[in-house]
C-alpha cells in the first residue's frame, strides 16, 4: 500500500500519526472490496457470484465503502507501526478522518501509545548506607512464644468466661419470624469493645441471654444502614488456651532437634538467613529509589491502566474476590481503581529502570536460568517440572518469568557495583512484623 506518512512523538508516551493514502491504493482496496462482493453476495433471483455489478455496487455501497475505509486503516496503520523505530503497547485510536470520495488520496489521523522512553543518568557506583538487619534475643523469643500459640490448646474450664477466652455458643436470632440458627460457634473474646464478646464475657457453661447487637452495612448508594439484631444464645463451654511449656520435650514435639537450647540456636540461624535476605533486598530497594528519583519518565495512562488491572487480578485471586461483582460498584471500583494508580506508577517506573540497565548492560537469560526457576517453582507447587512448564507455555507466561529474572539481573548489577560505605543498623521486626 502506497501512503504518506509524518509520525509526531507527544507528551505522555504518545505518537501521532498523520497519513494519506495514494489514490491508487484506495481504488485498489475498494476495487478488492467489490469483487470480494461479487464472489460472495446473495440477491433474490440471483445464484452466489452471479450478482451484477451494478446492483452490488447500488445495494452494498455503504458497506462496501465502510469495509474499503476500515481496510486501509489497518493496512496502513499496521505497515507504519511495523516500520517504526517506536513499539507501539495499545492499538492505535483514530482521531481524525476524511471523506473516501471517488479516487482521491484518503487522509486520516491517529495516536498511538508507545512504550516509554527511559532517560537514565549514572546507575553504577551509586551511594548508600548498607542495610543490616541485627537478629536480637528478643526476636529469637518473639519466635518461640509465636510457636508456642501455635501449638496451643483449649481446655474446657468452669467458671465465668473472660477476655481471652473462648465459649462455644449456640444462637438464633429472633428480631426476625425465620431467625437464623447456628450451633457450637467458638468465638475468641479477644476485644473488651466488641459487640459479641462484650456481652458474652461472664457467661458460664449452661448460661442463656439474650442480646442486642447493631449491624452496620451500605446500601446500593454507599449510604451505611443501621439494623438491629436480637440474639438468643446458649453457652455450651468456656475455653481457655493452653500454652505449652518451654522445655525439651517441646523442642521434641516441633522439631527435629533433642534439647531447647538447641531449638533456639536453630531459629536464631534460620532468622538470620531471613535477616540477611531482608538487609540485601533493602539496600537493593534503596538503591533503586536513587535512581528512580533522577530519571524522567513519560508513562502513558494505558500502561498504568493495564498494571492498575494486573494488580488487581492478583487481588481478586488472592482474596478470592469476585472481579465482575466489583466492577458493579460503580463510584466505588473507580475509587478503587484510582488509589492504585500510585502503586500502579512505582512498579511500573521499577520495571523500566531496570529493563533499561538489563539492555544498556546486556544482561541475557538463558533457557536453563528460566528451567531452573520454573523447576523451582514446580518443587515448591510438588508437581513435575514438565506438567508445570507445559502450563506456562500454554497460558504464554514463559516470556513473563525471563522478564522477572531479566529486571532481577539488573538490580544484582546495580548492588554490586555501588558504593557502600556505612552500615545502617535496624533491629529484626522492627521493619518486619
Amino acid at each position: 500500500m502506497q501512503f504518506e506518512k509524518v509520525i509526531t512523538k507527544e507528551k505522555n508516551a504518545k505518537i501521532n500519526i498523520q497519513v494519506t493514502v495514494d489514490r491508487s491504493s484506495v481504488k485498489g482496496t475498494r476495487e478488492s472490496v467489490i469483487q470480494d462482493y461479487e464472489k460472495n453476495a446473495k440477491l433474490p433471483g440471483f445464484r452466489k457470484g452471479k450478482v451484477p455489478r451494478t446492483l452490488i455496487l447500488q445495494r452494498f455501497a455503504q458497506s462496501i465503502k465502510n469495509e474499503t475505509v476500515s481496510e486501509i486503516l489497518s493496512k496502513s496503520l499496521s505497515q507504519i507501526l511495523k516500520e517504526s523505530e517506536y513499539k507501539p503497547i495499545a492499538d492505535p485510536t483514530i482521531t481524525q478522518m476524511g471523506e473516501l470520495a471517488g479516487e482521491d488520496n484518503f487522509s486520516f489521523s491517529a495516536e498511538c501509545d508507545i512504550m516509554p522512553e527511559v532517560k537514565l543518568t549514572e546507575y553504577k557506583q551509586i551511594e548508600s548506607d548498607k542495610y543490616v538487619y541485627d537478629v536480637t534475643d528478643k526476636a529469637v523469643n518473639d519466635e518461640l512464644e509465636a510457636l508456642r500459640e501455635r501449638f496451643a490448646t483449649l481446655m474446657s474450664i468452669d467458671g465465668k468466661a473472660k477476655v481471652d477466652d473462648y465459649v462455644v455458643i449456640d444462637h438464633e436470632e429472633i428480631s426476625k419470624e425465620h431467625g437464623e440458627k447456628k450451633e457450637n460457634q467458638t468465638i475468641l473474646l479477644d476485644k473488651k469493645d466488641d459487640q459479641l464478646a462484650k456481652q458474652l464475657i461472664g457467661m458460664a457453661k449452661g448460661d442463656e441471654k439474650d442480646i442486642e447487637l447493631v449491624h452496620e452495612n451500605e446500601d446500593e448508594d454507599g449510604k451505611k444502614v443501621k439494623r438491629n439484631v436480637t440474639l438468643h444464645i446458649r453457652v455450651n463451654e468456656v475455653k481457655q488456651k493452653q500454652l505449652p511449656q518451654l522445655d525439651d520435650n517441646f523442642a521434641q514435639d516441633i522439631s527435629d532437634v533433642k534439647t531447647l537450647k538447641e531449638l533456639k540456636a536453630k531459629i536464631r540461624a534460620d532468622i538470620k538467613e531471613n535477616a540477611e535476605k531482608l538487609s540485601d533486598q533493602k539496600t537493593k530497594d534503596e538503591l533503586l529509589k536513587k535512581i528512580i528519583e533522577k530519571t524522567e519518565f513519560d508513562i502513558p495512562k494505558t500502561m498504568i491502566d493495564n498494571e492498575i488491572d494486573r494488580i488487581l487480578g492478583d487481588i481478586a485471586y488472592s482474596y478470592r474476590i469476585d472481579m465482575e461483582k466489583l466492577k458493579q460498584g460503580g463510584k466505588k471500583y473507580d475509587e478503587y481503581r484510582k488509589n492504585l494508580i500510585p502503586r500502579a506508577t512505582d512498579n511500573l517506573k521499577q520495571d523500566l529502570v531496570l529493563n533499561e540497565i538489563a539492555k544498556k548492560e546486556k544482561i541475557t537469560i538463558t533457557d536453563k536460568e528460566t528451567d531452573d526457576e520454573i523447576r523451582k517453582y514446580a518443587e515448591s507447587q510438588k508437581k513435575s517440572f514438565e506438567s508445570v512448564k507445559k502450563q506456562l507455555e500454554d497460558a504464554g507466561s514463559i516470556d513473563g518469568i525471563r522478564f522477572r529474572l531479566q529486571i532481577s539481573g539488573a538490580l544484582d548489577f546495580i548492588y554490586k557495583n555501588a558504593k557502600l560505605e556505612k552500615e545502617k543498623h535496624i533491629t529484626y521486626r522492627e521493619e518486619t512484623n
